[in-house]
């Protein structure tokens, strides 16, 4: 079973469940009212697209059936921990199907995480809770992996379809050829964790149940208009919450999932057109390079040739808003819907944009709580701190410290400054300390804590520079003790050493001649090391230098 601390959740109050089911946000669908639904209904359609080709939604859910015999004959099923390491493959949609449907709580990594993200994973998990991964990244983990049961991601590939897939009560199948129904998990209880950066100097377990995630698809596709034509093409990773909802948006909507694992923006795009991608959400900085590489090709718009237009139909964005001409050449240039969308790994697609608000309205502001959502201004800590409540909510952290501090009186704390105005939400500044390179988020304070005793430095503190390419990207300030010579390889040669994600690493390190920066109580004044960097000696990682 889950560990202790998952045995406690809900952390969701009696009332609000209550309210969410009556208003029939949650409980209101089963999993097998995704994929195996659509395979019974339409079993030709694509279901998924990765580098590997096409899979319809035929042989999706062969796959996923294939998959629960693949973990029942490991003796994984309902109730059990279970670690997935994955990139955007389908082994590891594939997977996460499989697992959903065995009803075991799922912690969910990149395939490039270090050996602490997965060590902090196992430790969420009781000893010996096995780990799915590729058997590609099996020996760069395998300082973590030391006694722990492993099983390969590849075993849970594409299937034989042959027979009509269904469990669902409304599907059709021809009679005697419906598979064995597979018994639907409970929808309330811990089914996904995953690690969100925080303020903490460790990664913080975000975990969810089936509801809450529903919700959040649901309210993506509210947002984005996304029905069984659609066709999402996924850039953030498949183990992110941005990947993670697309997941649950394209089983729920029979929908078109598109997988890309190495973002480049000309191949990207041309990918894009190519399978006739139509919806694009994460982070704001991968549409602007699109955006940008579309424009610089110069062909028609909405064109599928290889180089360049855009069959983009509606493009979501949360965080920072595009620069405006941007804006206007995939509003103008390319017939491009614009939807503003504003949540967290705590809570995925809380607000956005709604169906009838014009232009103006959609660059205006973060949109409109959707439905069952609830915000209101000002938290014991800060007066224009956001406080949220509403079914896509998360159940809680892992930690219990972490919850006493997220939560006041029912309400989760976003770390958000937020106003609202005539029931319309806007962010204004956020108060968590979190680099936000091509929408990962990196917490400061981690990457601080794993720079403690970097030799030859006498203070390190690491902060965000602003970067055309990528939106903000990691530096890491020193100051060298006497004699000493601390360069940029030596603070990644470190923190690799101390099992820190490559995904985490600093591009830039700025060197002081004196004591950083300080407020009057001690701490570092991030803000003036932004500003005082360019006149500083700096080393560039090899994608900076020369720019």
């Amino acid at each position: 079973m889950v560990t202790e601390a998952l045995a406690g959740f809900p952390r969701v109050r009696a009332a609000d469940a209550a309210r969410y089911r009556a208003l029939g946000l949650w409980d209101d669908r089963a999993l097998a009212d995704g994929v195996e639904a659509a395979a019974a209904r339409r079993p030709g359609a694509s279901a998924l697209v990765d580098g590997a080709g096409r899979l319809t939604y035929a042989e999706l859910a062969a796959a996923v059936r294939a998959g629960l015999a693949t973990l029942a004959g490991r003796g994984i099923g309902a109730g059990d921990g279970v670690v997935l390491v994955s990139g955007n493959t389908r082994h590891g949609v594939i997977a996460y199907h499989a697992l959903a449907r065995a009803g075991v709580t799922l912690v969910v990594l990149d395939r490039r995480c270090g050996e602490a993200d997965l060590l902090v994973a196992l430790d969420s998990l009781p000893a010996g809770a096995p780990v799915l991964l590729p058997t590609a990244e099996a020996d760069r983990l395998a300082g973590a992996l030391t006694g722990v049961p492993v099983v390969p991601l590849e075993l849970f590939g594409a299937a034989s379809a042959a027979a009509p897939s269904t469990a669902s009560p409304t599907a059709s199948a021809e009679p005697g050829n419906e598979p064995e129904p597979f018994p639907e998990p409970d929808r309330d209880r811990p089914a996904v964790v995953l690690f969100s950066s925080g303020t903490t100097s460790r990664p913080k377990g975000v975990v969810h149940s089936l509801n809450t995630l529903t919700a959040g698809a649901r309210n993506m596709a509210q947002v984005t208009g996304a029905d069984e034509n659609t066709v999402a093409f996924l850039v953030s990773p498949l183990t992110s919450i941005t990947g993670i909802m697309q997941l649950h948006l394209a089983a729920d909507t029979h929908a078109t999932l598109v997988l890309e694992d190495a973002f480049s923006p000309r191949e990207s795009l041309a990918r894009m057109n190519a399978v006739g991608a139509t919806l694009l959400g994460g982070a704001p900085v991968i549409a602007e390079r699109l955006l940008r590489a579309a424009g610089d090709a110069g062909s028609s718009p909405g064109g599928s040739s290889p180089g360049g237009g855009l069959s983009l139909r509606t493009l979501a964005l949360g965080g920072s808003m595009l620069p405006r001409p941007l804006l206007e050449l995939a509003m103008d240039g390319f017939g491009i819907e614009i939807a503003r969308v504003y949540g967290s790994s705590e809570a995925p697609n809380f607000s956005g944009s709604l169906p009838a608000d014009d232009r103006e309205r959609r660059l205006s502001d973060d949109g409109a709580p959707l439905p069952g959502g609830e915000a209101r201004v000002g938290s014991a800590r800060h007066p224009g701190e956001g406080l949220l409540r509403g079914p896509c909510l998360f159940l809680g952290y892992l930690d219990p410290a972490d919850n006493a501090a997220a939560f006041e009186d029912g309400w989760y704390r976003c770390g958000d400054q937020i106003e609202l105005h005539d029931g319309r939400l806007t962010v204004t500044g956020r108060l968590t300390e979190i680099v936000n390179r091509n929408g990962l988020k990196i917490s400061l304070t981690e990457v601080d804590a794993a720079l403690a005793g970097l030799p030859g430095a006498l203070e390190v503190a690491s902060f965000a520079m602003p970067d055309p390419s990528t939106g903000e990207r990691l530096a890491v300030a020193v100051q060298p003790a006497e004699g000493a010579a601390v360069t940029l390889d030596d603070a990644v040669a470190f923190l690799l050493a101390h099992g820190l994600a490559r995904r985490k690493l600093p591009e830039q390190l700025v060197r002081w001649d004196g004591p950083l920066p300080r407020t009057a109580s001690g701490k570092v004044v991030r803000s003036r090391l932004v500003m005082e960097s360019p006149a500083k000696s700096s080393d560039l990682a090899d994608r900076l230098r020369g720019t």
